[in-house]
């Protein structure tokens, strides 16, 4: 049994990711039963500090070394700062220091593409976690394992690079999770650890490893036999009085209208089902990019942005055997993310405002979407609404200008009516 004690656009529609590919064509010491030994420090009400981060989309920078368009390619794309990930990461480990979590969970997307080395390299960074005496439990990502795509990039090109499948993803990662696994799925990366004395994390794959053709399937399902492998564990545990809570890479419930085809995992309605009969209060998961929470059978799913979009935030996780409490924290490094991410927000909409002529009009609206679609990954467009309607820009989307731009003025509608804060949450886990 493992237990974790104490110690002192991005996504504006489905087909967002495809169309950047096109565009770039010492560790903690661990007792013989697995727990961490630290079992002193652990409070009387079991007390535990949990950090979820997801879709880091680690690239290795010797594939790009030799690309002087590489990071022109990143501001047309969906707002990854993907050539800035190793001073998020080094900023990320210095804020675990402050945070002082006893675990942190990335719920997928580690690597660019699915690169080997990309994936070796975040493994030895976030080891450097577990260090500090940090356990880090991981799981794959739509874009880890058997990924086409796979890229090395040059000045007149690219080369296939050399990519993983399950195997090797849990070899590379193994001690990341799995060497602290109280059960693995034979059939699937899906593993469970025991938390505390109250909880059991159960890190559902959702991926079940088909990558097909020349584009990823980024649609994310389980198979049959691991349905079978979560209802026994969810069955043993309720038997052993443990409450669950659920990590996964894909979304249980549905966010938002746009954010649907390939970001909900499929058969959620039954798997919802399946959580509620066994009093599963929350479900962490990501590849979305976008800061949300959505509920589903009175679950809530917690969709964490990229790590590595605008505003960098994670979450953490305050939980004992009441309640949870979820806050997201924000990375600084010396780029200003917020301004990166406008500027690839702009570069995106730009063509589609060359129908307004009057230029000052069409900057003012531009700058009105980009300023948005900004607060609304963050997931804090809600504290932004006034601000945003009071913008030179704004009204024009209900006159003769908003009518011809077609997709942005429906985009812009939908965020607003969406739009609130979803950077915190408190759950009462007795009711």
């Amino acid at each position: 049994m493992v237990k974790l004690e104490k110690h002192s656009y991005w996504c504006y529609y489905a087909q967002g990711e495809k169309n950047e590919q096109e565009i770039i064509c010492n560790m903690a010491d661990t007792r013989h039963d697995g727990r961490l030994c630290n079992a002193s420090d652990q409070s009387k009400e079991s007390d535990i500090r949990i950090v979820v981060t997801s879709d880091i989309h680690y690239l290795n920078p010797s594939y790009y070394k030799e690309c002087d368009w590489f990071e022109d390619a990143m501001l047309k794309g969906d707002g990854k700062m993907v050539t800035h990930a190793d001073e998020i990461l080094d900023a990320f480990q210095k804020d675990m220091e402050k945070q002082n979590p006893q675990l942190v969970i990335v719920t997928g997307d580690l690597t660019f593409n699915g690169e080997k080395e990309s994936h070796r390299a975040l493994a030895e960074k976030l080891k450097q976690l577990k260090a500090q005496g940090i356990a880090v439990a991981v799981l794959p990502g739509n874009h880890d394992l058997d990924n086409v795509l796979a890229r090395s990039y040059t000045n007149t090109g690219y080369d296939k690079a050399e990519n993983i499948n399950a195997t090797e993803f849990k070899e590379i990662y193994q001690e990341l999770g799995y060497d602290q696994a109280l059960h693995c799925d034979e059939s699937s990366l899906s593993y469970s650890l025991t938390l505390n004395d109250d909880y059991t994390l159960l890190m559902l794959d959702s991926i079940a490893h088909e990558q097909k053709g020349a584009s990823m399937d980024t649609g994310g399902f389980l198979a049959d036999s691991t349905w079978t492998w979560l209802k026994q564990e969810l069955e043993n545990l309720r038997k052993d009085g443990k409450k669950v809570i659920v990590a996964m890479h894909h979304n249980l419930a549905r966010h938002f209208d746009l954010f649907d085809e390939g970001y909900t995992i499929a058969d959620n309605e039954a798997l919802a089902e399946l959580f509620q009969e066994y009093s599963v209060p929350f479900v962490l998961s990501g590849h979305m990019h976008c800061q949300h929470i959505s509920e589903i059978n009175g679950i809530y799913d917690i969709a964490s942005s990229s790590l590595v979009d605008a505003p960098l935030q994670y979450g953490v996780i305050d939980l004992n055997q009441n309640e949870m409490d979820y806050q997201t924290h924000c990375l600084s490094i010396s780029t200003d993310a917020n301004a990166y991410f406008e500027q690839v927000s702009a570069n995106k909409f730009q063509e589609s405002y060359t129908k307004i002529e009057d230029e000052k009009i069409r900057e003012a609206m531009q700058d009105v979407i980009v300023k948005a679609n900004r607060y609304f990954f963050a997931g804090n467009l809600g504290d932004h609404n006034e601000e945003l309607k009071q913008m030179e820009g704004y009204s024009y989307y209900g006159q003769e200008q908003g009518n011809v731009l077609g997709f942005p003025k429906y985009y812009l509608a939908a965020m607003m009516r969406d739009g609130d804060n979803y950077q915190s949450l408190h759950i009462d886990i007795t009711k």
